[in-house]
């Protein structure tokens, strides 16, 4: 009986944590609008929900990680 608590309390906190990375993503790729691979805020968001993980591992790396390429300043 008491690990269905558990199990449940577990459930709703990976479900949240996965809306919660679904929505920062959404926000962020709506303000930035569209840029890395010319996708969508949407299409980053359904990404990000269906592969919690990596979507969000993947769109970090593309949009705020040292690995992407800026625009420099003229030499």
């Amino acid at each position: 009986m008491v690990w269905r608590f558990w199990l449940t309390l577990f459930g709703v906190a990976l479900v949240s944590i996965n809306l919660y990375l679904t929505a920062a993503v959404y926000v962020d790729a709506k303000k930035r609008g569209i840029d890395q691979l010319n996708l969508p805020p949407g299409v980053w968001a359904l990404v990000t929900f269906f592969f919690p993980l990596w979507g969000f591992f993947i769109y970090w790396l593309m949009h705020h990680s040292t690995l992407v390429i800026r625009d420099r300043p003229p030499f």
